[in-house]
C-alpha cells in the first residue's frame, strides 16, 4: 500500500512539475477555445482549478475533464445491465487516457498524446491547470466503434429481435414472430436505453396484436357420444389468421387437446393429448369411447409454452403488461360441449340380487336387490325383479347364471343384472352395531351374451341394534353403492 501511494504522489509531482512556471501572464489560445480537427487530428482540452494553489489537485481535476470530453465523444455509458465486456473494455480505455496524460507516455494508446500544459496562477493563491491532448482521428474513431459496438449489445437486445418479429409476421411465421416481440419487451424491460419504456409497450402491443388474429374457429359440432361406444366422428377445429372465419389456415401449429375420462374411484378427470393442424390450419381429434354418462367439453388450446416462459423474465415493476400477455397467450383456445348419453335406460332390464351371510348362505329378503331396483327406477330405468336361484347365484358359475337368465328371461328382458351382497362381518360400536357388506354384481346383454359391466363395492352401514343394521347395510349397498355406479356406467 505504501509503495502504491509513493508511486502515485510521484506520477502527481512529475507531472506538476512538467507544468509550465512561473505563471504565464497571457494564456495560449486552445485553453480558451478548442482547436478544431484539422484532418488528421483530434483534440481535446481538459482544465481544472484548486482555490488552495495545489497545483496536483488542479492537475488531477484537469486529467479528469479531459477524458470526460473524450468519453462524451466516444458516446457511450456504463449501467447495472453493461455487459462485463464492455465495462471491463471501457474501464481499460479510461485507465490508459489517464496514465498516459499522468506519464506523458507515446505507446499506451494508438494516436493519443499530450500537447501541451499551462498553469495559471492568480493572485488570490487559486490555480488552474489546461491540458491539450491529440488524438490521430482515425485512431479515435477506430475506439469508438470498437466502444460502442460492445455497448450496443444492449440496444441490439431490443431492436433485432424487434426486426425479425416483423419479418416473421410479414412471412406468416405468426408464432415465431410472437416470441420475437416479446423477447424483445422482456429486453426493454430491464435495459436502461433510450425510450425503454416506449419500446417495451410497443412491442407488447405488436405481440397481442398478432395473437389476437390467431384464432380457432369450429369446423363442425360435437361429435355424437354414447357410453362405451365410439364418437360419431371427430372434434374438428380450424386455426385462422385474422378477423374472418374464412381466413387463412396455420398448418403445423400444436395445440393440447384436454378431454374428461373416468377413474377407477369414479371421480372424473381430465386427460391432455397433443395435435397438430395439417395443410389447412385444421385440428382434428377423436377421444376414446368415453366411460362416463353426462354432459362434458372438449378443450383444444394452442401451445405456446416457450413463449409463455419468456414472461417469467419480465420485473415486478411490469406485471400489467406481464399479466395481459398471459391473458391473451392462454386465450388462444376452442371448447366444445357435448353430452355422453346411454341407451341403458331404454332397455327392459332384470335384477337378480340375492343376500348372503357371513357363512355364504342365503337370507331373505332380498334387500340389497330391492336397494337396486328403488334406486334405478327413481331415475326412469326400465326394471323389475327377475329371480334366479340363489344357490346358482352365490356359486358364482357366470356361464351357468346367463344360461339360466337366457332361457328364463330372453323374451321379456335385453339385459339381466345379477350377483349377491355377502355380510362380511359385524362386530358393535358402543350403542350400535356395524355391518360390512361386499357387493359383486355383473350385467350381461341376454341376446350377444357380452358382459357390460362388472364391478366389487364394499360398505359399512351403521343400526341401532344388529337386524335393522344388516337390514340397512343390505339395503344400501343396493341402492346407493351399486345404483349409482350402475347407471353410471352401464353403456
Amino acid at each position: 500500500m505504501i509503495k502504491r501511494f509513493a508511486a502515485l504522489s510521484f506520477a502527481v509531482l512529475l507531472l506538476a512539475s512538467c507544468v509550465s512556471t512561473p505563471a504565464q501572464t497571457k494564456a495560449p489560445a486552445w485553453t480558451l477555445t478548442t482547436p478544431s480537427p484539422d484532418g488528421t487530428y483530434t483534440y481535446f482540452v481538459g482544465y481544472s482549478a484548486d482555490p488552495t494553489g495545489d497545483a496536483a489537485k488542479a492537475t488531477e481535476g484537469a486529467t479528469a475533464n479531459l477524458l470526460s470530453s473524450i468519453m462524451n465523444y466516444i458516446g457511450v455509458k456504463i449501467t447495472v445491465d453493461s455487459s462485463a465486456t464492455a465495462r471491463a473494455s471501457y474501464d481499460s480505455y479510461q485507465a490508459d487516457i489517464v496514465q498516459t496524460v499522468r506519464t506523458q507516455s507515446t505507446n499506451r494508446l494508438a494516436g493519443f498524446m499530450v500537447k501541451d500544459k499551462h498553469q495559471i496562477k492568480e493572485k488570490g493563491g487559486r490555480v488552474t491547470v489546461y491540458i491539450l491532448a491529440s488524438y490521430i482521428t482515425k485512431d479515435l474513431e477506430a475506439e469508438k466503434t470498437r466502444i460502442q459496438r460492445l455497448f450496443q449489445e444492449q440496444i441490439d437486445a431490443v431492436a433485432v429481435p424487434e426486426r425479425k418479429g416483423q419479418s416473421l409476421e410479414s412471412e406468416g411465421r405468426y408464432f415465431e414472430a410472437v416470441q420475437s416481440y416479446i423477447e424483445a419487451a422482456v429486453a426493454a424491460s430491464g435495459a436502461d436505453i433510450d425510450n425503454a419504456d416506449i419500446k417495451l409497450e410497443r412491442n407488447v402491443n405488436n405481440a397481442r396484436r398478432v395473437l389476437q388474429r390467431l384464432r380457432f374457429v369450429a369446423a363442425g359440432p360435437a361429435p355424437k357420444a354414447g357410453l362405451g361406444q365410439p364418437f360419431s366422428g371427430p372434434f374438428a377445429a380450424r386455426l385462422v389468421y385474422g378477423e374472418n372465419d374464412s381466413g387463412p389456415g396455420i398448418p403445423g401449429a400444436e395445440a393440447y387437446v384436454t378431454y374428461q375420462v373416468r377413474q377407477a374411484s369414479g371421480r372424473l378427470t381430465g386427460k391432455t393429448e397433443r395435435a397438430v393442424s395439417d395443410s389447412r390450419g385444421l385440428f382434428s381429434f377423436t377421444p376414446p369411447p368415453p366411460n362416463f354418462v353426462g354432459g362434458s367439453k372438449l378443450i383444444m388450446r394452442l401451445n405456446l409454452d416457450s413463449t409463455l416462459d419468456l414472461l417469467d423474465k419480465f420485473p415486478a415493476k411490469f406485471e400489467s403488461f406481464r399479466s395481459s400477455l398471459e391473458t391473451e397467450l392462454r386465450g388462444r383456445v376452442i371448447e366444445f360441449e357435448y353430452t355422453v348419453v346411454s341407451i341403458a335406460k331404454d332397455v327392459a332390464t332384470g335384477i337378480a340380487l340375492v343376500d348372503l351371510d357371513e357363512k355364504g348362505a342365503a337370507v331373505g329378503g332380498n334387500q340389497a336387490q330391492a336397494g337396486l331396483i328403488e334406486a334405478m327406477i327413481r331415475e326412469r330405468f326400465k326394471v323389475q325383479a327377475a329371480p334366479l336361484d340363489a344357490a346358482l347365484l352365490s356359486g358364482g358359475d357366470d356361464a351357468a347364471i346367463l344360461a339360466a337368465a337366457q332361457r328364463l328371461y330372453r323374451a321379456r328382458f335385453g339385459r339381466i343384472v345379477a350377483g349377491t351382497a355377502r355380510i362380511e362381518s359385524v362386530r358393535k360400536d358402543g350403542s350400535n352395531f356395524m355391518v360390512s357388506v361386499r357387493a359383486s354384481v355383473k350385467c350381461w346383454d341376454l341376446a350377444t351374451g357380452d358382459i357390460l359391466y362388472s364391478a366389487d363395492k364394499a360398505y359399512t352401514g351403521v343400526g341401532p341394534d344388529e337386524a335393522a343394521a344388516r337390514r340397512a347395510s343390505l339395503q344400501q349397498i343396493g341402492r346407493d353403492t351399486l345404483g349409482r355406479d350402475l347407471m353410471a356406467n352401464l353403456p
